[in-house]
């Protein structure tokens, strides 16, 4: 993996953008509080990312493993078989979810369950589809 420029512009791109929402928030020109906690979680991300960068930068043995995560393909294997097992474990909980919901008699919460059930399982068809034709 390559820690370029672009990657560390983005990153003080991200504390800029959260900083402005802080201060946007501070001087309450945005008036939600939601505000002041996505741009303090952006200046956060920023942060984290430029420490990040310039660790891979200048530890040799950190780098090194860094790539060989990113490459290695046993990794891939886990980082895809993972998502699989979260795909199958949120359609079954959003599934018993549904179920309670409509014993509770809560239909507002049976349906966005049921409707994310659906966007789930259409996105995996289509998917399926691009994927069975390109292998």
């Amino acid at each position: 993996m390559v820690y370029n420029n672009k990657k560390l512009l983005l990153s003080v791109l991200w504390i800029l953008a959260g900083a402005a929402l802080l201060v946007l928030s501070i001087t309450e020109v945005l008036k939600e509080a939601v505000y002041a906690g996505m741009g303090g979680a952006l200046v956060a991300v920023g942060v984290l990312q430029v420490v990040r960068n310039l660790r891979y930068r200048k530890d040799e043995e950190y780098k090194e493993k860094v790539d060989t995560e990113v490459n290695d393909e046993r990794m891939s294997f886990l980082r895809m078989k993972s998502w699989s097992w979260t795909g199958y474990l949120m359609i079954l909980i959003e599934g018993i979810g549904v179920i309670v919901a409509l014993v509770l008699g809560q239909r507002t919460i049976q349906l966005v369950l049921s409707y994310s059930v659906c966007l789930i399982l259409v996105i995996y068809w289509i998917s399926y589809l691009v994927l069975s034709r390109k292998y």
